[in-house]
């Protein structure tokens, strides 16, 4: 290409492109407002928070400031719409330090245990004969459910948890069977035909396939206090639903 080709050199094809002139120092073009535009809301709030931080520190040691930042430029701070859904977000949202949902996603993962509970039921008939039914269920869920949280069901002065600080620990069973979820106390049921309604084909075709893959075996369903995966280790998750069941 001839380097006098004007018609199809490069900054004729900026010029066509742009508004600036090739010899121009200045322009408008990447300038969109930094955390002034719309999409900034998330970074204002942390500058007003960052302010208020560093009013209540003794020595005033300064905090989140992006005007010791060194800018690269500037783009559009756009939103985002989370898959599957119709949701708007902004992006600082999706960090799991600023996201509830993502720590409690995470938070559940660690405290939820699900155990059988076929095998003990068969030592209690086989080996003290008791008879196991619906409303022995319903009391060992009533009792599990005080303590699972961290109450004391031997009580001799124990040292027992602050119910509101352990309110999301609770314990809950389920079972492919209809007939026996529908005679157990609904408070300690985790309903599979309501949880799984939608199907492919069909209404409760979701729900179907999970019952017939678990049949009619039960499984409780343990919640450990958020608490307790935040501050211990993962053996501590452990033994604390081995003391109370």
């Amino acid at each position: 290409m001839p380097y006098g080709d004007i018609a199809h050199n490069f900054l004729k094809a900026m010029s066509d492109k742009f508004a600036e002139r090739p010899e121009g120092t200045k322009t408008k073009f990447y300038v969109y407002g930094g955390i002034a535009q719309k999409g900034g809301m998330r970074k204002r709030e942390f500058i007003e928070d960052a302010k208020k931080i560093v009013e209540t520190r003794t020595s005033g040691t300064p905090g989140y400031n992006p005007d010791v930042g060194m800018p690269q430029g500037q783009r559009y701070l756009m939103p985002y719409m989370m898959n599957h859904t119709d949701i708007m977000v902004n992006a600082d949202d999706l960090h799991w330090i600023n996201n509830a949902a993502m720590q409690q996603c995470w938070d559940d993962m660690k405290r939820g245990i699900v155990l059988g509970l076929d095998d003990a039921h068969g030592l209690l008939e086989a080996r003290l004969g008791k008879e196991v039914t619906p409303d022995t269920i319903s009391h060992y869920m009533e009792v599990l459910n005080h303590a699972l949280p961290g109450g004391a069901v031997i009580q001799e002065h124990m040292v027992e948890t602050k119910p509101m600080l352990v309110n999301d620990s609770y314990a809950k069973i389920f079972t492919g069977d209809d007939d026996l979820a529908d005679a157990v106390d609904r408070r300690f049921l985790l309903d599979i035909n309501k949880e799984f309604a939608a199907g492919w084909e069909k209404p409760g075709e979701q729900a179907d396939q999970l019952k017939e893959a678990i049949g009619k075996k039960i499984w409780q369903i343990l919640w450990m206090p958020t608490v307790v995966g935040r501050m211990t280790d993962g053996g501590t998750m452990f033994r604390w639903v081995g003391m109370q069941v």
